[in-house]
């Protein structure tokens, strides 16, 4: 598949805000009409203040889980992955800015963060954005939960084309010297582009960003980007040379990728990984998670003594490893830590049969403990073992009650 491609966008539907006399003016639309593929696709939100009095509204990263922004492209695969079972949460940053009359404030926001966009085709991309506002005296007081929302829609077409690698360079140019720019701003836009498109030809300029700490974990994620052998001895090495880290980023986000990549090679070094790290450090999680997915039937030994650590955390790791695995094999070392003294273990091994099998002993918010449910499973299992379909841990479906 080539990756010089051409985007056309047609904007067919655009909703203001649902407020005819709301001060705020706001618009969707697309940095370009035509793209090459691998440039970067920017979708811009504008707003206004029309109205004659000062406006507070809340922003954030637009694609952070509190930004606001709902940004669906079907049939485009998703830059990350959770899985049928995960999501995000936890804190991100926000603020408050104050839109004087007259005043605008623009996001742009990089579509190739969130979704690859480099297979020809036609994609429908449908972009909600609730915007919490309030009026403003002029002091930086604080948006509270209960201030008003805007609501903003937009609904595009994307044609995908073929065209000339050649009409790539010229645009990246303009982000290589970006990344030299003396504006936080622009460097980091540029590093974010390189990074999340991370065309073959700045293979080089990518290894070269791991020298720079200020670069180093977008980096990381355009290694992960690239997909060539080259980029993944390159975070192999890395993980290798990095100190446990204290908090999550690049170091973590390392780990996690050679999960996805999947080489079976990487077993030992990711396990390796796990011991360095803290017992109830979420990087031993992620490690042991990843060394399970890379592994497949191979992990599962491994994995399985990993549950006679003392710590319930390495312990609890060690389950959600397996059910990672996606292996025939750790469904009988589930099943028998149904059994488990520790609620939390049997709990966990209880999930893991549901994510590997998609099928569990209890309805849906059952009161039933897990141990209980053990002798069905093992008549289920000695059933059937051998016939039965195992799934990985991104394969969706519906959940069944056991036979």
């Amino acid at each position: 598949m080539p990756r010089s491609l051409v985007f056309h966008f047609l904007l067919v539907g655009l909703a203001l805000p649902a407020l005819a006399g709301s001060q705020l003016d706001g618009r969707l639309y697309l940095s370009k009409r035509t793209y090459s593929a691998g440039e970067p696709v920017f979708l811009i939100f504008e707003l206004k203040n029309k109205g004659t009095k000062p406006v507070m509204i809340g922003t954030a990263d637009p694609l952070s889980f509190c930004g606001g922004y709902k940004i669906e492209v079907e049939g485009a695969r998703g830059q990350e992955s959770f899985g049928c079972y995960g999501g995000v949460g936890g804190s991100c940053a926000s603020s408050d800015e104050i839109l004087r009359p007259g005043e605008s404030h623009t996001d742009r926001i990089l579509l190739n963060r969130s979704y690859d966009l480099r297979q020809a085709g036609r994609y429908s991309l449908h972009v909600t954005y609730d915007l919490p506002y309030g009026p403003s005296d002029g002091d930086l007081a604080m948006l509270t939960p209960d201030s008003s929302h805007e609501t903003f829609d937009a609904q595009l077409e994307i044609v995908l084309e073929s065209s000339q690698d050649s009409k790539l360079k010229p645009e990246f140019q303009t982000y290589l010297q970006d990344l030299q720019s003396g504006d936080p701003h622009r460097r980091t836009e540029a590093a974010q582009v390189i990074a999340n498109l991370a065309p073959p030809f700045l293979e080089g300029t990518i290894l070269q960003m791991l020298d720079s700490p200020e670069l180093k974990y977008f980096a990381v994620r355009g290694l992960r980007s690239l997909g060539t052998p080259t980029a993944h001895r390159a975070l192999v090495n890395f993980v290798k040379q990095s100190p446990p880290a204290q908090s999550a980023g690049e170091y973590q986000d390392a780990i996690r990728y050679l999960g996805e990549i999947g080489n079976q090679n990487d077993v030992a070094l990711l396990l390796e990984v796990a011991r360095a790290n803290p017992p109830d450090s979420y990087r031993r999680a992620v490690a042991m998670e990843s060394a399970g997915k890379v592994g497949g039937d191979d992990a599962v030994p491994l994995l399985a003594a990993e549950l006679k650590d003392q710590s319930i955390d390495v312990r609890q790791s060690a389950v959600r490893a397996l059910y990672s695995t996606g292996s025939r094999a750790a469904v009988p070392v589930l099943i028998e830590l149904l059994r488990s003294p520790d609620e939390r273990m049997s709990g966990t091994a209880e999930f893991g049969l549901q994510v590997l099998t998609h099928r569990r002993a209890t309805k849906p918010n059952s009161e039933t403990k897990p141990a209980t449910t053990y002798p069905r499973w093992t008549q289920w299992w000695n059933t059937h073992r051998e016939n039965t379909t195992i799934f990985k841990y991104d394969q969706c479906g519906d959940v069944v009650l056991l036979e």
